[in-house]
């Protein structure tokens, strides 16, 4: 049982005044949060939480700097006590230490110029477990050997990623592993490079020297050739007995040559270079010799071609053959005999395009076929060798041709010119697919184009779809307009083929709205189009004077259609609307209709829609 209440009031009046109890705990709590509030203020303010970061993979360290060569040291004084003392050094070595005796003997043969064993060593030395700093020089090693063999995609060589710095050496290896494809880069370091290469063993300088100069040659730049050529003379007997100096002393007179004048100082070169006969350059000095030669009329092609095969049959097999063979190809294109320069093309890709020399075969052949496209350019259309070459040796045009795609560009519109559209059109979408701006809208305007001629409409709308851009040239956008508009028309669709030619004007867009309205079955408006358009000063074409009559005929109107042939009529002789004029002759105004003569003029009614309908886009 509970207790009774106390009832703490008089008179038993419960509730008739505030409790104190309530006043005293309102106050306690207001004095409570009034002193927090003042120890928040005496307090420091914090600083403010930092935004959470997303979280990024930690960059990998930077590889450190490539350090000096001492190729001097490295190559030694004597060759085999050189090489003796490094083997025998790997034979007792073990664990780390076998590891750097074979970064020794790779370092001997990269000073030797020794490509094929110095790869070889690079093998076994990365079998026998480097640790990292080893793993690091070695690949500075292998980067400097892919430079000595000019080798494609210099991009991922430590010398051309890394700074070069004030590291001479490492200028050396720069500019020699970007001479073969970027000149304009190589070139940045190459006072420094020619300094340093002075001291540079005779035969690593040799090669290196070697490879700038024949950059240099290919850029035609007669300045740092010259610069090359001035350092190949300080290289002894050793490296120049082969008539490299002499070939290149004889490249350096032709570019120095001015237009007008026979460059009798590069005969000169390129002669005493082919007297050794022996070596790669003697005998490149004597293709080069002929062809300048052919050049000045000295010799004429006869003489070229016979000079040419006895070289390339003597020294069969050699580094030059791909010289002498791209000179001789030229000189069968020249004197017509296209069938033998396709053959020494494809020769050239076969026996070359998987060797270690391959990119010289394929400059050669690029050269070639540049020789055989101008060949047929002007031969008349309709021949089979655009298309043989096309068949026999297409994939190897695609290797022999620059990132431009300039020559197959050049075979495609051959191919167009004599027929052969299936062909042209695989080229031009391999050329489209790889093109980026303007240049893809370009391609594949020239796509759509030989899609419409070809009567496959649809896809070339696709392919306009797929090309297009907003910052074009108003020549190109009006073009591509013009190709749409065309290519909605032979697809049916002649209220978007109209609506497309609004705000376009000319020639092509004034026939294109004409075939349009003709399409359309407005025969009247059709009939004026294409009269406007005789009107303009254009030379309407057989195409245009047909459609004009078949329009007034059939919009009823009998004065115009006699005018047109009697104005027409010679005109359209000798083409295949000769006979439109006969058809639409009106019969004779006397005698009654007979019903045979009538279905024959239902039939050749019917037959020549289908024949325009099927003409309009033949040739």
């Amino acid at each position: 049982m509970h207790p009774p209440h106390p009832d703490p009031l008089p008179g038993g009046e419960r509730g008739s005044a505030p409790l104190p109890v309530v006043a005293s705990l309102e106050g306690e709590v207001r004095d409570s949060i009034q002193q927090t509030l003042r120890q928040l203020e005496r307090m420091p303010e914090r600083p403010a939480k930092p935004a959470p970061q997303s979280t990024e993979p930690p960059k990998p360290p930077a590889p450190p700097p490539i350090g000096a060569m001492d190729l001097a040291g490295w190559a030694g004084d004597d060759f085999n006590r050189t090489r003796e003392a490094l083997q025998r050094a790997l034979d007792t070595a073990q664990g780390r230490a076998r590891v750097e005796a074979q970064i020794a003997l790779v370092r001997f043969l990269l000073a030797r110029a020794m490509d094929e064993e110095g790869r070889a060593a690079l093998e076994t030395a990365a079998s026998l477990s480097p640790a990292p700093d080893q793993r690091y020089a070695l690949r500075i090693l292998g980067d400097a050997f892919r430079a000595l063999d000019r080798e494609d995609g210099p991009d991922d060589n430590l010398f051309v990623q890394l700074p070069a710095g004030a590291m001479p050496d490492h200028h050396v290896w720069r500019s020699v592993a970007l001479a073969p494809t970027r000149w304009a880069a190589a070139k940045e370091g190459l006072p420094i490079a020619l300094r340093r290469l002075l001291d540079y063993p005779a035969d690593l300088r040799s090669r290196l020297l070697t490879t700038l100069a024949a950059a240099a040659d290919e850029a035609g730049d007669s300045a740092a050739l010259n610069l090359i050529v001035l350092e190949m003379i300080t290289v002894d007997s050793t490296g120049m007995a082969d008539g490299r100096l002499d070939y290149f002393r004889g490249r350096l007179a032709e570019l120095k040559a001015t237009p007008g004048t026979a460059p009798e100082a590069a005969l000169e070169r390129y002669d005493a270079a082919a007297a050794l006969r022996r070596g790669p350059f003697a005998r490149r000095a004597e293709v080069r010799a002929i062809e300048l030669r052919r050049g000045l009329g000295r010799l004429d092609e006869d003489g070229a071609i016979q000079a040419l095969e006895a070289l390339r049959f003597a020294w069969r097999g050699d580094d030059v053959e791909t010289d002498a063979l791209a000179a001789l190809g030229g000189a069968y294109a020249r004197s017509g005999r296209t069938d033998a320069a396709l053959d020494i093309f494809g020769l050239l890709g076969r026996r070359f395009g998987a060797t270690a020399r391959g990119r010289d075969a394929l400059a050669a052949g690029r050269t070639l076929l540049a020789a055989v496209l101008d060949r047929l350019e002007q031969s008349p259309p309709g021949g089979l060798y655009a298309l043989a070459l096309q068949a026999r040796h297409g994939r190897l045009v695609t290797l022999v041709d620059g990132p431009d795609g300039k020559l197959r560009l050049r075979l495609a519109t051959l191919l167009l010119r004599d027929g052969y559209g299936l062909e042209a059109t695989r080229i031009l979408h391999a050329l489209t697919e790889g093109a980026t701006g303007p240049r893809r809208a370009e391609l594949g305007a020239t796509l759509a184009r030989s899609l419409i001629d070809g009567g496959r409409e649809g896809e070339a709308l696709d392919v306009l779809a797929r090309t297009g851009g907003s910052a074009l040239e108003p020549a190109l956008a009006e073009r591509r307009a013009l190709l749409r508009a065309d290519a909605l028309l032979g697809d049916g669709d002649t209220v978007r083929a109209l609506d497309a030619l609004r705000g376009l004007s000319g020639a092509e867009a004034a026939r294109l709205r004409a075939e349009g309205l003709f399409a359309a079955g407005e025969w009247r408006a059709a009939r004026s189009a294409f009269a406007e358009l005789a009107a303009t000063g254009t030379e309407p074409t057989a195409d245009d004077l047909a459609l004009q009559g078949l329009s007034a005929y059939l919009a009823g109107d009998a004065d115009a259609s006699r005018g047109f042939g009697e104005a027409q009529r010679a005109r359209l002789a000798g083409t295949r609307w000769a006979g439109l004029l006969d058809a639409l002759a009106p019969p004779p105004a006397d005698g009654p209709l007979r019903a045979e003569s009538v279905e024959r003029d239902l039939a050749a009614a019917t037959a020549l829609d289908r024949l325009a309908r099927g003409w309009r886009k033949s040739p």
